[in-house]
């Protein structure tokens, strides 16, 4: 159930671990060693009868695009919200969408444990001024970033199933969130009449 998720957490361990080591000849032993470490982890996470080990890398390659991405959308849609006076609710319901879209993709690949459903974003009241609208962009950017640093895509050779449920339940309240605050961008943007 959690394979695909250890292999998130093998990208960011690798990533960190890329980052630290110094020096060619202990850059190439960390090569060795972590090239050992995500076949390993590539091996739970698709089994080999089942995939080529070029899927697998596909498989692996996409989570960490999307895991980026996903930030990468969401700081720039936080930016351009804060940087103007008037917000410009196309562009925000466009990014939102493209937010939206990674979240269900790294749903799909990562294999988290489910959550409790969570309807809060679905209760909350619709924005109907600029100041509510960025009220809005701040939960669902405080819930992407407590997905993005939940602690178990932080720890290397750790699974703490409380955490993976957390990332869950954020990531379901992202795409929920970002479904309101969508919503919220459309009607905004239409002219009263």
């Amino acid at each position: 159930m959690l394979t695909n998720f250890r292999l998130l957490l093998f990208v960011l361990v690798l990533t960190v671990s890329s980052a630290s080591v110094l020096g060619q000849r202990n850059s190439e032993r960390a090569r060795d060693i972590e090239r050992a470490d995500m076949d390993r982890l590539l091996l739970f996470a698709v089994p080999k009868d089942k995939e080529t080990e070029a899927t697998r890398l596909a498989t692996f390659k996409k989570i960490k695009d999307d895991f980026r991405d996903l930030q990468t959308l969401n700081n720039k849609m936080m930016a351009d919200a804060w940087l103007q006076d008037a917000l410009d609710y196309s562009s925000i319901a466009d990014m939102v969408a493209k937010i939206r879209g990674k979240a269900n993709d790294l749903k799909d690949s990562l294999s988290l444990p489910e959550s409790e459903k969570s309807e809060a974003a679905a209760k909350m009241p619709a924005a109907s001024t600029g100041r509510q609208f960025r009220e809005k962009l701040l939960l669902l950017d405080k819930t992407i970033m407590g997905f993005v640093t939940n602690p178990v895509f932080q720890a290397a050779n750790t699974l703490d199933l409380n955490q993976a449920k957390k990332a869950g339940a954020d990531l379901d309240q992202v795409i929920l969130l970002s479904d309101d605050v969508k919503q919220n961008a459309q009607k905004l943007r239409k002219p009263a009449h």
